[in-house]
């Protein structure tokens, strides 16, 4: 005989299995997402796709980024540019809705949306007030997930890009990072250009762009971020319905072969009295402890007024404009310096920075010299991630290529850590002449 005592335990065991059996067709345990002290998180989706998540109440604004794995690595030298017209195309045309009135309800939303295509994804940013988030989501959902590729659209999306390259490649500095990528990799994997060229875009059709979308565009490719004041439990419930129709299963992104070429320098002649020229290295993929050493080098040679290139334009009167960058990518890195000079100053300004570059290898940093990097890395870290599009934009890449969504926070930790020896040793490790290019876009 059962009491009944033990019979309303049974019941409430029964109804507590019922709802884990629910919970099981759901999107999300709802155990599986919580956020840190930092107010982040992150969690997967049934369909594969990664959602990262901010929670900030200081703005009543919602910013997001839909990365989608792949860029230029999906691309052959036949059909460059392919990725940056698919990824513009999916705002123009959707199952519900014509380009011309996905833009009108974009304006009326009052949404700042952009589209980017990289080396390692592509990528939908978007913002807007918080209030209107949702009607916002719902339009960027239904783009991505029924993309109509007019071929009317499509003629209009090929005119821009092809404005975009005669822009780009007029463009000296532009040109000659261009020019610096091909130098080093040649024509393929990173080596291609991001947005191809007038042939190779001409020639891919709506059939095309279905065929790639169809391979790359699924849940196991595509990482959602956003930064907002709403619930994030009740928004990432959201997320899941809106995108429960997006197939989880994505062709995997091939790896780059990344063979350094043997020329080391590269050289597009433009009849002006500005020449521009990049000189630096590429380099593999950096582990997370390495990619502090970059960023404080960035501030040591040539991020901020004082750093030591601004001796070439400050003193020697050889640059109107001259830094250094670096970038992480999914396969690789690089770190450059760029100068623009007078036509006639081209082989001294070389010249100048060669020996800068050279002491930087050869003699290292110095401790004062880090202390203040330290310094400055660290506020532009913070400045980075004060605005939540900027956030949302950096959890999402750093987490695609190989790091984590809140990765600017380890790294503004990571500043008082390197110590001047570990720095130093990098830097003459790593910088080798092997690895080191030059591009130069101008008079040689």
């Amino acid at each position: 005989m059962i009491n009944k005592k033990q019979s309303i335990s049974l019941t409430l065991s029964a109804a507590l299995l019922l709802s884990f059996l629910l919970c099981g067709g759901c999107d999300q345990a709802v155990d599986d997402f919580h956020l840190d002290a930092d107010g982040y998180a992150n969690t997967t989706l049934s369909n594969g796709i990664t959602l990262l998540m901010n929670h900030d109440e200081a703005t009543a604004l919602t910013s997001a980024r839909i990365l989608i794995g792949g860029g230029v690595l999906t691309e052959t030298d036949a059909n460059n540019g392919i990725t940056n017209l698919m990824t513009k195309m999916l705002l123009k045309g959707n199952r519900d809705k014509t380009g011309a009135e996905i833009a009108e309800q974009l304006d009326f939303l009052g949404a700042n949306v952009t589209v980017g295509c990289y080396r390692d994804y592509s990528t939908i940013s978007f913002t807007s007030l918080t209030e209107n988030f949702l009607d916002l989501l719902e339009i960027i959902a239904l783009s991505i997930l029924s993309p109509r590729f007019s071929p009317d659209e499509l003629a209009k999306v090929k005119n821009e890009v092809a404005g975009d390259i005669v822009s780009s490649d007029d463009n000296q500095s532009m040109a000659s990072s261009k020019l610096f990528w091909k130098t080093a990799y040649g024509q393929e994997g990173y080596g291609l250009p991001v947005l191809g060229t007038k042939s190779t875009i001409d020639a891919i059709s709506v059939d095309d762009l279905q065929a790639h979308y169809d391979k790359y565009v699924g849940g196991e490719n595509v990482i959602l971020s956003i930064s907002t004041d709403l619930d994030v439990h009740k928004l990432r419930d959201k997320i899941a319905n809106k995108f429960k129709e997006m197939k989880a299963a994505a062709q995997p992104i091939p790896r780059p072969t990344l063979v350094l070429q043997s020329e080391k320098s590269g050289y597009i002649p433009y009849d002006r009295n500005q020449s521009f020229v990049y000189l630096g290295v590429v380099l593999d993929h950096l582990s997370a402890k390495e990619v502090p050493y970059v960023t404080l080098l960035n501030q040591v040679m040539g991020a901020n007024v004082g750093s030591r290139l601004w001796y070439l334009r400050q003193s020697e009167k050889l640059a109107y404009n001259v830094f250094t960058q670096y970038g992480t990518d999914k396969y690789g890195a690089l770190f450059r310096a760029g100068i623009g000079t007078d036509t006639l100053k081209v082989q001294i300004a070389l010249a100048s920075l060669n020996r800068e570059w050279d002491q930087m290898v050869t003699d290292g940093i110095t401790a004062e010299e880090l202390t203040d990097a330290r310094i400055n890395m660290k506020n532009n870290l913070i400045f980075s991630i004060d605005r939540k599009s900027s956030r949302a934009n950096n959890m999402a890449y750093y987490h695609w290529i190989g790091y984590n969504h809140r990765f600017v926070l380890d790294l503004i930790e990571a500043a008082d850590q390197v110590t001047l020896s570990e720095l130093n040793e990098f830097v003459s490790t790593k910088f080798t002449k092997d690895r080191q290019f030059t591009s130069i876009v101008g008079k040689d």
